[in-house]
Order: C-alpha cells, then structure tokens, then sequence
C-alpha cells in the first residue's frame, strides 16, 4: 500500500482468507475425528456393559439353580432355569439388545450362526468355560470366563476314599 490509501489490498485479503480456511479445516477435521471416535468407543462400551450383564445373569443363575438350559433363537442368547429335574421355566432372553454371537462357545460348543442346539448345564456337577463373543456392525467384544460353583458331593468322595 501506498503510505497516502487507506483500506486493504485484494492480495492481502486472499491471504486472510486463505489462511482463515486452512485454520477451519484443521479444526473441522479434528472434530470430525473426535466425533467419529467418540460414536466408536460408545458402542464398545454399551457392548461390553451387556456383555458383563450376560455373564453376571448366567453366573447368578449357575449359582441358585440346579440346572439351567441355553439355547440362540432368533439371534438371541435365551435362558430357561431349572429348579429340579421336572420344573423348568419358559425360556426368556438374556439381554434385550440384539446382538451377533457368531464365536460365542458355551461347554466347547460354538455358535456359528446357524444351528445350536440346546445346552443343558448342571451347576453342582461341573465347572462350565464360556466364551461371550458379541458383534455389533464392526465392534467385537470377547469374554471368556468360567461358570463356578463349589460342586458339592467332592469332599464326601474324597473322606470315603481316604477311608477306605
């Protein structure tokens, strides 16, 4: 600029504007990535909370019943408890999200997808593995646990050996 013009130059306006735009992008692509990250580490939370639910109802329920059956319908994991040989429940679903269990193995029976049979746990007679695995769209979570519970009848088998 001349030292007798006021105002500002169309060269130095462009360089504002450019550099403005440059400023706005970098800050719009760190929100964008921000947000994306944020929907992502949600949905593996809100997984891995029903994942926990899962094993904590099954773990109840290895704990109070005396039997209790599994079975996948519809793409659900459904349970049925057993309060003695004859008296069954209905089956009820565990979580009420839906979920893709593809990978899951209760006993080292897997799913995959198509067929799974009924499995019928026994608490008192055997220690159970279980592998949880929920999918939802490109989110995967694992869990793998065992179903415990002191197995009674042990200690009286082993005093009878020992006395014998």
């Amino acid at each position: 600029m001349r030292n007798n013009e006021k105002g500002i130059t169309m060269i130095e306006l462009l360089a504002a504007l450019v550099l403005v735009s440059i400023v706005v992008a970098g800050a719009w692509t760190a929100m964008t990535i921000g947000f994306k990250h944020s929907v992502v580490e949600t949905t593996k939370t809100h997984i891995q909370q029903d994942a926990n639910l899962i094993v904590s109802k099954l773990s109840a329920n290895h704990r109070q019943s005396e039997s209790y059956k599994l079975k996948f319908e519809n793409g659900q994991l459904m349970l049925k408890t057993c309060t003695t040989e004859t008296t069954c429940s209905t089956y009820q679903r565990v979580i009420d999200q839906n979920y893709d269990y593809n990978g899951t193995s209760i006993n080292g029976k897997s799913y995959t997808g198509s067929t799974f049979s009924e499995v019928t746990i026994y608490p008192k007679k055997q220690h159970n593995p279980v592998k949880l695995k929920l999918t939802s769209g490109k989110t995967s979570i694992s869990i793998d646990t065992v179903l415990t519970r002191i197995i009674t009848g042990m200690y009286k088998k082993e005093v009878g050996n020992e006395a014998s």
